[in-house]
């Protein structure tokens, strides 16, 4: 049905029918309900025409390319009708549930042109294609008696990818001189940065040792010798897609945390002139990228990341670092991107990572669950609080000694909240080539 009546249409129809008591009166006073609803059905049939029809109307979307992991994006949604100028209307996009749109339905009126705009939010807590369906829309005239009711033919897919949007905002933090995580400072300790980048004007606060006095003593003002992390050098991303991985942090499991934090990193390595690479394992190894350097390498690996999936198996740490031994023969800066536990279940991870670190920088970064946090953080105010703030801290407790190991084993670690992996992570990198560690 492409017509439905208004409220105040159904009550005059109903408020019509008292005339049928004038039958009580006498039969002739039949005339009286007769001429009232032929009346109210002529002028239905006008209300009916002055309605946009039915085949003028198209609809459109503008969608975010690519919809991003885990980010609030915004989905503009386009009608249009010649014949729409100025009525009000209701707009319904059968946009996919599992996008977690922030509504369903939207208002508006048509513009002088005949265009309607309506906009609302999704946040995709899950990587894969999704299909977008029809748009039904309801529009009227003010005082008006009808509804005209459409479904307009609007199917599209769409991808939703890593979390790119991470990678264009640290490239305008870059471009504005910002810091990507606020309030944090990495140390530069003497002579930890190896590649000269150039000289400045001396500023109050810079190092009296990366004066250059022979500039100094052309340009007779003091010079500074401004210098930078060495380029050309290689990271290798090790992604553990087992069990412990599929673990829900907040909207997102730990495994689509990772992938995000995976992308920024390899973006930003690439952008420092590194080579990068990605291996993804879990009880086997699943898939292997030799580093490479360039925007075309970052690209290949945001394809990588797009199909990986959470497996329910233990992770083969054994044969993952074996590969990468036997694949990768210069020295480089492995992050592993998994989850630790107590000690015994995490030996094979420590035990082998610290036989990889022979030959490589190794990392090993986790996850902390924020529920867990929460339960250690909050007050206790209750006797079930104590039992939940002593089960918390018991398995932090245990995370921290497994990192202890790696940190005597000559490991590095990292372990953040799931939400604040990837600008956590990009810090440690930048910190690591800082003090040239590789």
């Amino acid at each position: 049905m492409t017509l439905s009546p208004q409220p105040r249409l159904l009550g005059t129809l109903l408020a019509g029918s008292v005339l049928f008591l004038l039958l009580l009166l006498s039969p002739l006073f039949i005339i009286a309900p007769l001429i009232f609803y032929l009346a109210m059905a002529g002028l239905i049939v006008v209300e009916a025409g002055r309605l946009p029809a039915k085949s003028g109307f198209m609809a459109s979307r503008v969608l975010p390319e690519p919809l991003s992991l885990g980010e609030v994006q915004a989905v503009q949604l386009l009608v249009a009708h010649a014949g729409a100028a100025g009525l009000p209307a209701e707009v319904a996009d059968h946009v996919p549930a599992e996008l977690r749109p922030d509504r369903r339905v939207g208002s508006g009126v048509f513009d002088g042109d005949g265009l309607l705009t309506v906009e609302y939010n999704v946040q995709p807590p899950h990587r894969g294609a999704y299909r977008f369906g029809p748009v039904d829309l309801r529009c009227w005239r003010p005082g008006g008696w009808l509804i005209r009711q459409v479904r307009i033919k609007a199917d599209e897919s769409s991808a939703v990818y890593p979390d790119v949007l991470a990678i264009k905002r640290y490239e305008l933090m870059l471009r504005r001189g910002m810091r990507f995580m606020a309030g944090l400072r990495r140390a530069r300790p003497p002579g930890a940065t190896t590649a000269f980048a150039g000289l400045r004007d001396y500023l109050p606060g810079d190092e009296v040792r990366r004066i250059n006095w022979k500039a100094t003593a052309r340009r007779d003002s003091p010079m500074v010798m401004e210098v930078e992390a060495e380029r050309g050098q290689q990271a290798i991303i090790a992604l553990d897609c087992g069990r412990l991985m599929t673990a829900p942090a907040g909207l997102l499991t730990k495994l689509d945390h990772a992938v995000n934090a995976a992308l920024l990193l390899a973006w930003v390595a690439q952008s420092h002139g590194d080579k990068v690479g990605m291996l993804t394992f879990s009880d086997g190894v699943r898939r292997f990228v030799a580093p490479q350097r360039g925007p075309g390498q970052v690209a290949q690996l945001n394809r990588v990341l797009y199909d990986v999936q959470p497996e329910y198996t233990e992770p083969d740490f054994s044969e993952a670092f074996s590969h990468l031994a036997l694949r990768v023969s210069r020295r480089s800066l492995v992050v592993v991107l998994t989850d630790v536990l107590d000690p015994e279940a995490s030996r094979d991870l420590v035990a082998h990572a610290i036989r990889l670190r022979q030959r490589h920088l190794v990392m090993v970064v986790a996850m902390a669950d924020p529920e867990v946090l929460a339960a250690r953080s909050a007050p206790i105010e209750r006797v079930s609080r104590a039992y939940e703030w002593a089960a918390a801290e018991e398995l932090l407790a245990a995370r921290r000694a497994s990192f202890e190991q790696l940190r005597q084993g000559g490991v590095l670690g990292l372990d953040v909240e799931a939400g604040q992996l990837s600008p956590s992570l990009v810090e440690r990198y930048l910190e690591l080539k800082e003090r040239a560690l590789l």
